[in-house]
Formats: structure tokens, C-alpha cells, sequence
């Protein structure tokens, strides 16, 4: 029986590469947004009534569940790509 051999093709891997380092800048900017961007003033509302404080709640919780996200789903990313690029060099360096 014969050995089958595989070909990686390494170009692709360094396409998906460049396309994950995107994807992480992108959500490097979703998380800083989601930080910085999505605040709502205390007083916004007008004061003195509890819609206005439980709104505020509830956009602060929101707020914080829309960061958790971000940073996990950049995490994600980020090890995906230390991944993608160990097995990639680890075909190159077969390849010599």
C-alpha cells in the first residue's frame, strides 16, 4: 500500500493569517468602542425617578456584556492565530 502524502498549500495559511490579524484589529476597536464609546451620562435621563436610574442600570450591564464579548471573541481570535501560525511554520520547516 502506498503512503499518501498531503500538501499544505502555506500561501493560504498566510492568507487566513493577514485575514485573522483583521479580524482581531477589528474587535481590538469593537472592545475599545464597547469601553469608551457606549457610556450613557447618569444624568442623561433627568434625575429624581427610578425608570431613569434602573435605564442606567440596565445600559451599564449591557455595557459590560457587550466588552466581555468583545474581549473574549479577540482572545479567541488571538489564539487562533498563534495556532494558525506554529502549524504553519511547523510546515515549513517540514518542507526543508
Amino acid at each position: 500500500m502506498a503512503v499518501q502524502r498531503y500538501q499544505v498549500d502555506l500561501e493560504e495559511m498566510d492568507l487566513a493569517l493577514r485575514r485573522l490579524y483583521g479580524v482581531i484589529r477589528r474587535l481590538e476597536e469593537a472592545e475599545s468602542k464597547a469601553r469608551y464609546e457606549t457610556g450613557l451620562a447618569r444624568d442623561s435621563l433627568g434625575t429624581g425617578f427610578d425608570e431613569a436610574y434602573e435605564f442606567f442600570a440596565g445600559q451599564a450591564s449591557v455595557k459590560t456584556h457587550l466588552e466581555d464579548v468583545a474581549t473574549h471573541l479577540r482572545a479567541l481570535a488571538e489564539e487562533l492565530t498563534r495556532k494558525l501560525k506554529w502549524t504553519r511554520d511547523a510546515y515549513e520547516d517540514a518542507e526543508y
